[in-house]
Formats: structure tokens, sequence, C-alpha cells
């Protein structure tokens, strides 16, 4: 059964690039969060992931909200990353065109995204961050890069 799929001009894909954007709006509005809020739900977190390790019988005092804060970015750039350049480059070509608005799209998010949080009460926008943000979108960029790679030698063993 062949598999349909959707590309824009330029071959694009639609659906990663809808899914893309809708990831954007996610990000975008955590940041549109004020301090308080943003850092109760962190908290949160921190006390679900001690109360979790606790269970297992693993150490748990190392969980904090910076770390918390921190894996969140990397992650839910990672993400972003794997989406992006499946939108941008559904056929994993690695041209060097593609690969370049890839960074810009995912620079460019990363700096708005911080950009935000200058307006934000209770929130800083902070170039560490932008730098984070960058390293987990060059991850799942790079994640997805391999997953093509281990296909494709699947495919002509």
């Amino acid at each position: 059964m062949a598999r349909r799929t959707f590309h824009m001009p330029g071959g694009i894909s639609l659906p990663f690039c809808i899914a893309s954007c809708a990831m954007i709006a996610c990000i975008w509005g955590a940041s549109l969060v004020p301090g308080t809020g943003s850092s109760a739900l962190s908290l949160s977190v921190v006390d679900g992931v001690r109360s979790m390790l606790d269970a297992l019988g693993l150490a748990s005092g190392w969980v904090t909200n910076f770390a918390v804060r921190k894996c969140a970015h990397a992650m839910e750039y990672a993400t972003l990353g794997v989406l992006v350049s499946q939108a941008i480059d559904p056929g994993a070509r690695r041209t060097g065109g593609r690969a370049l608005v890839i960074a810009t799209v995912l620079v460019l998010v990363a700096s708005i995204d911080e950009g935000i949080q200058l307006f934000v009460p209770g929130r800083s926008g902070q170039v560490t961050d932008v730098a984070l943000d960058c390293g987990g979108a060059a991850a799942g960029v790079l994640i997805r890069g391999a997953f093509y790679r281990l296909r494709r030698r699947r495919e002509l063993s």
C-alpha cells in the first residue's frame, strides 16, 4: 500500500509544518506565563520527579527547579528540532541550503522565545537559554538524522 504524503512547493511537508507551528505556539505560549505561574508549574514537576525517584529508592536531592527548567527547555527544543527538520527536509537529503534554513528557523524561534520573556512579569530572557534551546534543537535534528540513516541501512540490507 502506497504511503500518501502531503508536500508543499519546494518539498516541504505540510503536516510537519503544521506540527512545527503548533509546537512553536506551545513554546511561546509557555513563555507568556508570568514568573510565579511558571515557577509553580516547574516546582510541581520537581515534587513529582522526587516522589517517583524516592518510590524507586533512588536519590532525589539532585532534582532542582533549575534542573527541571533546563531539561524542559532542551526537551521541547529537541522535539522542535525533529519537527522542523522533518518539515523542511522530509526526505533527509541533507543539502546545505535546507540545513541553513532549518538552523535559521530554530535560532529565530529560540531568540524570539527569550525576547518574549523580557516583557512578561517575573521572567527574563537569557542568552544562555537561547544557547541551551539551540543545543536541544540540534540534538533533535541529529537524532532524526540518525533515525533516517538506520532506516536506510535496513532498507539496503
